[in-house]
């Protein structure tokens, strides 16, 4: 089971440096593409296709700008799946990576109480906001079956092509 996006697997982790398309955009990591698609205003949008701007103050930024009326957590995880397919599409180093994890359970594990992109491991190890009662609840671990699905989608389509 791979559980840490660390190390030999820090390529899994959406705010990867590569580069990751959205709406014909091009941006340099599938998180700053999702965080992008939240919003309707080619403006807003622009400010995460800054090379410079950190993934941290990139997060800070969505949280302060008025979101997309529609975006509803359906809609969330389809256009991640979509940008992760392209993020792993488009460069053959990554897809040749994602594909050697073979049939591992990927588990976006977490400590900050994340529980529908991940699971929040907190219960067990004290992170860094403190333990919550509701992450003894496993987590919904979106960006996990996410992961996994791009990588079942490209297999198909290597054994394919």
């Amino acid at each position: 089971m791979i559980t840490q996006f660390k190390g030999q697997y820090e390529f899994l982790d959406p705010s990867y440096y590569c580069l990751a398309e959205c709406d014909g955009e091009l941006y340099n990591s599938a998180e700053a593409a999702f965080l992008a698609a939240q919003f309707d205003s080619t403006y807003f949008r622009s400010m995460f296709r800054n090379p410079v701007l950190p993934v941290w103050q990139a997060r800070q930024l969505a949280k302060k700008l008025q979101m997309r009326h529609d975006w509803m957590p359906a809609l969330s995880i389809e256009i991640m799946r979509q940008i992760t397919l392209d993020k792993f599409s488009r460069t053959p180093k990554l897809r040749a990576a994602l594909l050697a994890t073979c049939d591992e359970q990927i588990v976006a594990e977490n400590n900050w109480h994340e529980q529908f992109w991940g699971c929040c491991s907190c219960a067990t190890h004290p992170g860094k906001y403190g333990r919550r009662s509701s992450c003894s609840v496993p987590g919904r671990n979106h960006l996990g079956e996410v992961l996994m699905s791009v990588r079942d989608q490209l297999g198909v389509l290597a054994l394919a092509g």
